[in-house]
């Protein structure tokens, strides 16, 4: 009998590759599987049954722990967790039409410019963001107010302006080393203003994150005498979680800061390039019913990086984010080996 590609079976998965295939996984991860065990009292039996399914499973509960010994991202994956009551609050999607009141639907008086003025792309234009988060912070602000509307002709276009917005900070000042693109999609990805926009940071010292990564990549290539981001990929395509997309690598990614992270590692020249990559990997989020999520893109050594993460449902009033997350493990409810069959390329 196969055995069946999902996270609980890691272990076993792992154990089946090639020699140098299993040797490069140890290298990078470390893999435990327990059972969290309690007993349904007959009280709960009936509230059991119609949120987790099944008793037995629910008093024999498979977590999986996996940690990257380089990196220390770590993950607890328990399936059980994305069947939890959730507090809800009412909510319709023709909501995020409603544009009354809507700042970024009147940018040009509404919001501040850059010192070196505003950017206008063809479907997009951008704005000083009023409380910056470093020296050069900008917004690419949407034509489209909705922003779960996309089109692939818009994104790529609020690439390419986001590019001119670097290209002329780098003019303003010389000094700047680290560009660094976020989208937060909706107020579950801390967004505070429904109309699309992303947000655009350059600044004169690297973050601390992007600065780990890279003494990572330093120390293994000088150790490994191999390409850090090759060798992850690897890892992944092997348990049948990467696949090549033209000069990108795709990772449905094994330790995931949450739920459905997806991450991107890219050689093309420019980051607009990849847009319709991006693209294609937002349409499938919506059609699995993401609604909210956040992207990053950034240059990791020769790498551009792209990571992409749901944030949950519009309608939740509980956070996904936690002292867990913050401080101990990620807590993740969604099986990367699941991910990968429901993601179209």
């Amino acid at each position: 009998m196969e055995l069946k590609r999902e996270i609980t079976n890691l272990p076993e998965l792992v154990n089946k590759l090639k020699k140098k295939d299993k040797e490069l996984f140890n290298r990078f991860y470390s893999v435990k599987l327990s059972v969290g065990r309690l007993k349904v009292t007959p009280e709960m039996e009936t509230f059991v049954k119609s949120k987790f399914k099944s008793i037995k499973k629910t008093e024999n509960q498979k977590i999986v722990c996996i940690n990257n010994k380089l990196t220390w991202e770590g993950n607890l994956f328990n399936e059980l967790r994305s069947m939890r009551p959730k507090p809800k609050v009412k909510f319709k999607l023709s909501e995020l039409d409603n544009k009354e009141n809507c700042l970024f639907c009147n940018i040009e008086k509404q919001t501040p410019l850059d010192i070196f003025g505003r950017i206008k792309g063809k479907h997009c234009i951008t704005a000083s963001n009023i409380a910056k988060c470093d020296k050069f912070h900008g917004l690419i602000i949407f034509n489209e107010h909705n922003p779960l509307k996309l089109k692939k002709a818009w994104l790529k276009d609020y690439f390419e302006t986001a590019e001119k917005w670097f290209d002329r900070t780098d003019n303003s000042n010389k000094k700047m080393i680290n560009n660094f693109l976020i989208w937060n999609c909706l107020w579950r990805s801390s967004a505070s203003i429904i109309h699309g926009h992303m947000q655009i940071t350059a600044s004169e010292t690297k973050y601390q994150k992007i600065i780990r990564l890279e003494e990572i990549y330093d120390k293994y290539k000088k150790k490994y005498k191999s390409d850090y981001f090759l060798d992850l990929f690897k890892i992944h395509k092997n348990l049948g979680l990467g696949e090549k997309i033209g000069k990108s690598m795709v990772l449905y990614y094994l330790t995931p800061i949450k739920e459905k992270e997806i991450v991107v590692l890219s050689k093309e020249k420019r980051f607009p390039e990849i847009s319709d990559l991006i693209y294609n990997l937002i349409k499938n989020y919506f059609r699995i019913g993401v609604q909210s999520f956040n992207v990053s893109l950034t240059k990791i050594k020769e790498y551009w990086m792209l990571r992409l993460v749901d944030r949950g449902s519009l309608e939740n009033r509980n956070s996904d984010i936690g002292v867990m997350e913050l401080y101990a493990n990620s807590v993740v409810a969604y099986d990367p080996f699941r991910l990968v069959k429901e993601i179209k390329l």
